[in-house]
């Protein structure tokens, strides 16, 4: 089987493969070494069938092994297209080989950056919520401040205290120099 796919296999691959051993009489079937999330995806296939599967080897070299049970769904064309065709994945590259880089790279050129977590991260001295709004009046915090007496620009605290009348702010500290 290494030998039929060098690079890898795409999913059609997999399942001709996966055909062949059902209509077949063999017991194991060993797929090419593949990465976590594709090794995941064959075992979900294998799980459709009733067969049942384990990966075996080790690092980038880690290879999923089906094999036939009692429970193994006897073949059926239909059968097998209607689990198939809701089972149905992308190219499976082996992990294990070197090989080409360009092919990988290239798809890689075409995505956007990744992240989405700028607009939620502080930098060193930054005042955490400086620019939020004030709470609306559909606020349930602010509606319990109001029932206990509270209206806006007036302190927090007792009538005779004069409390706090700026909100309790805090700057970001990043880095450990100045801590003690």
């Amino acid at each position: 089987m290494k030998a039929r796919y060098k690079e890898g296999m795409s999913i059609d691959d997999v399942r001709e493969e996966i055909k062949k051993f059902l209509q077949g009489g063999n017991t194991t079937l060993s797929l090419p070494a593949m990465d976590k999330a594709n090794r995941k995806f064959v075992h979900e296939i294998a799980n459709a069938f009733k067969l049942k599967s384990k990966s075996a080897g080790l690092g980038n070299k880690r290879y999923p092994i089906l094999y036939r049970t009692s429970r193994t769904t006897v073949y059926g064309d239909r059968a097998y297209e209607a689990k198939v065709s809701k089972l149905s994945r992308r190219f499976l590259p082996r992990n294990d080989v070197g090989g080409k880089k360009s092919g990988a790279a290239s798809r890689r050129s075409g995505r956007a950056g990744g992240g989405g977590f700028g607009a939620a991260s502080y930098r060193d001295g930054d005042v955490v919520g400086a620019s939020a709004p004030e709470l609306g009046v559909e606020n349930r915090g602010r509606a319990m401040l109001e029932k206990m007496g509270w209206s806006a620009g007036t302190a927090l605290g007792a009538l005779d205290n004069k409390g706090i009348l700026q909100p309790v702010s805090h700057v970001v500290k990043t880095t450990k120099a100045g801590l003690g």
